[in-house]
């Protein structure tokens, strides 16, 4: 039996909608020495079912079940049944390139890396259609070399990716030797295992192909239950903060890390579903949140997004309704903006594009008169040629050459004379 490069760890919880389409991907990878885990986590819906199914058609595939303890502990579970060399956390309703898990193996096994990172963007499954995104990898922030560590971007080794576990190939020899775990909570279970392991990592490496997309706008997605777990992140964030700054280099990484929470923060008041929710985030981020962090005490200059630092002073002054309706009012603004902008550089596109059909025209008219001037000398040529010929037999006939000698008296007397 062949060694198996990569094991896909796969949480699985009523995704029975996206699954086939899932498991396409995965089972069609150019890579195929491959195992792919599937956990369910205490699905109520077909799940099971699909996947026994794909197991019949796919000897790679193995289901391991557990009561609902969340993908965190999913993730654990398939993580202690992983026999590849590398580990890949996907999750179970977004979409992959079937070339995705050789490519980031290929680039992991060139740099000999701890981590692999791929760019990726987003699916709207309301809409049907891909929408790119710099979330994922920020290449402006990549250090000027192919394989880095924190030590050669200090300022963002938590910056220039996000917490997502499925666009990060991991070496397993790594997270088996540093002890890296899911956190056993709903959401923002990836907050700790994310941080710690870039913070340890020795080796990181990255692709920029899109490999992954993520997909939103979809009803079973838990980041649209975000008020039933309202403190889930911010508990996540602290947790890692607990871990993270026991390690003497956190100091180095202090600035990064912080603006990476502040940014998590955001987000989370950002997906609540409910007013309430939003309170109480709100409330606790003001009341000890930004304390506990030493966000409180920190300048605009240690923030790297100004309008972060701007609005951590505002919620320290205002009230949550006031500030989640300045908020909107700001986001209305700036869609209108936006979209002017967006109507300018379409209808400048448009000007674009006639210029480009323009010249296109332009250049097919000179390369079609182009043409009928080189026909036109061939033409010529093969006329000139042919002249030739007929002057130089001419001269080779016998009429000529007499003729020739009979003007040669008639001339000599004319200078005598």
């Amino acid at each position: 039996m062949e060694a198996i490069k990569v094991s896909v760890v796969v949480p699985v919880y009523n995704v029975d909608e996206f699954l086939d389409n899932t498991l396409s991907d995965i089972t069609g990878q150019t890579l195929r020495e491959i195992e792919i885990i599937c956990v369910d986590d205490g699905s109520t819906d077909n799940s099971c079912k699909i996947i026994e199914e794909w197991m019949e058609k796919d000897s790679r595939i193995q289901l391991i079940r557990q009561k609902n303890q969340y993908a965190g502990v999913a993730r654990n579970n398939g993580l202690k049944q992983a026999h590849g060399k590398y580990v890949i956390f996907w999750d179970a309703d977004d979409l992959f390139e079937h070339n995705a898990l050789e490519v980031m193996y290929a680039q992991a096994e060139q740099e000999n890396s701890d981590i692999c990172i791929c760019e990726a963007r987003k699916y709207d499954n309301a809409k049907e259609k891909y929408i790119p995104s710099d979330a994922y990898l920020k290449e402006d922030l990549l250090p000027g070399k192919q394989t880095f560590n924190k030590f050669d971007v200090p300022d963002y080794i938590f910056n220039l990716t996000n917490n997502v576990p499925w666009n990060k190939l991991y070496l397993k020899e790594f997270i088996t030797k540093n002890k890296l775990q899911y956190q056993a909570i709903k959401q923002a279970n990836d907050t700790y295992f994310t941080i710690m392991a870039l913070f340890l990592a020795e080796r990181i490496t990255y692709v920029k192909d899109v490999l992954i997309a993520y997909r939103v706008n979809n009803d079973g997605s838990l980041s649209g239950k975000a008020s039933d777990t309202v403190f889930c992140a911010y508990d996540s964030w602290l947790y890692a903060k607990e871990h993270i700054e026991k390690y003497p280099d956190f100091n180095l990484v202090r600035f990064s890390f912080l603006n990476r929470a502040l940014s998590g923060f955001y987000h989370a008041l950002n997906i609540q579903t409910t007013f309430e929710s939003y309170e109480k985030l709100y409330r606790k981020l003001v009341e000890e949140g930004f304390h506990e962090f030493g966000l409180d005490e920190c300048t605009e200059e240690n923030i790297y997004a100004v309008w972060m630092y701007k609005d951590m002073q505002k919620m320290y002054e205002t009230e949550p309704a006031d500030f989640l309706v300045q908020k909107s009012i700001t986001r209305r603004v700036n869609n209108e903006n936006n979209n002017v902008r967006r109507k300018i550089l379409r209808e400048k596109n448009a000007v674009l594009r006639e210029n480009v059909q323009a010249l296109k025209e332009d250049k097919k008219t000179l390369q079609s008169d182009k043409k009928k001037l080189q026909e036109e000398k061939k033409k010529l040529e093969g006329e000139k040629k042919k002249l030739q010929k007929e002057i130089d037999n001419i001269k080779q006939s016998k009429a000529y050459r007499l003729g020739n000698k009979l003007l040669w008296l008639p001339r000599k007397v004319v200078k005598r004379g």
